[in-house]
């Protein structure tokens, strides 16, 4: 790939009120690639596309973000959101974000691409329904005369992915588009996600906590850990050659079919929020060594795109 990024972020620190939730989180993403954030909850990867997305309870700190072109700290908060939702669509983890729950559907998606001048009343049905099927809905009339609280979270979730597919943006925030739906209609629906990157050139970011859908969907994948990146690369050079601690621990964590049983990780990521030095996850670190309390926290390039954020480089110990 090549060309000038879509996304640029540099920098990015921001949270909730008072309190940083991500902090210096720096990365660009060109036309048509897929980037992967994975993570424990709490980590700070949804945080990351409500930033980009410009969410009213998000307070940005500091750092830049340019999305196609244009500086986003130029703009005034309402011609901020306006932009953002003119380039991007969200698909949120919990289908209640995404819908009214006491409006037809058939109402909600009329208003949504009205609202986006993507509304053309003789197609509106024919198009809904094939976006139904790509997400395996059928009977696409009596689903738009539903109220989202009729129907399962699941069912909501496939709804929420087939109104982006509508919106047709360039740019796709998914936060954990699968994680409601049974095992089939994940298949089915990074199977989706992907034709759109492969045929419509659709730019994404991908929120999960199943490796097994990033290593399917990304180009490249960060992994995130206390509000920052600690490891980011192509998809095929991180999962094989894992350089952070953190990252190789996730994938211990993964069930395996020759029988083996995975590997747990004792504790769970500070609540407090990222810290500016040291490395947060040298609690739980079987490399930990003196200097990772004390360095100023960066990523250092290992090779080619693969960046990692560890001052022991996985030495020390073992996972």
């Amino acid at each position: 790939m090549s060309g000038s990024p879509v996304i640029s972020v540099k920098g990015l620190t921001a949270g909730y009120g008072s309190r940083n939730t991500i902090a210096d989180v720096s990365f660009t993403i060109e036309k048509g690639e897929i980037l992967c954030l994975v993570g424990e909850s709490g980590c700070g990867k949804s945080t990351i596309l409500r930033s980009l997305f410009s969410s009213p309870e998000i307070k940005i700190t500091s750092g830049d973000v340019i999305l196609d072109g244009r500086d986003l700290s130029e703009l005034s908060e309402d011609d901020r959101r306006e932009y953002c939702s003119e380039k991007m669509c969200m698909v949120f983890q919990s289908p209640g974000a995404s819908f009214n729950p006491i409006r037809t559907y058939e109402k909600q998606f009329t208003e949504t691409l009205k609202s986006h001048g993507k509304y053309d009343p003789a197609t509106f049905r024919q198009k809904v329904a094939e976006a139904f099927a790509k997400v395996e809905l059928t009977d696409s009339e009596r689903i738009l005369k539903q109220c989202p609280y009729a129907l399962s979270g699941g069912m909501n979730q496939r709804v929420a992915l087939a109104l982006a597919m509508l919106l047709d943006q360039g740019i796709l925030l998914c936060d954990e588009p699968t994680s409601a739906l049974d095992a089939t209609i994940q298949l089915q629906v990074a199977k989706e996600l992907k034709r759109l990157r492969d045929e419509c050139g659709v730019t994404m970011i991908v929120v999960t906590h199943n490796l097994a859908l990033a290593r399917y969907l990304a180009d490249r994948i960060g992994v995130m850990y206390a509000g920052r990146l600690v490891e980011v690369g192509a998809y095929c050079d991180l999962l094989c050659h894992p350089n952070h601690p953190y990252t190789r621990s996730l994938m211990a964590a993964i069930p395996s079919l020759d029988g083996k049983m995975p590997s747990g990780l004792p504790g769970q990521p500070p609540l407090s929020g990222p810290s500016e030095t040291g490395c947060e996850f040298r609690d739980r670190c079987p490399c930990a060594v003196q200097e990772c309390a004390d360095k100023i926290y960066t990523l250092e390039k290992v090779h080619d795109s693969h960046y990692v954020a560890c001052c022991s480089n996985g030495e020390g110990g073992s996972i």
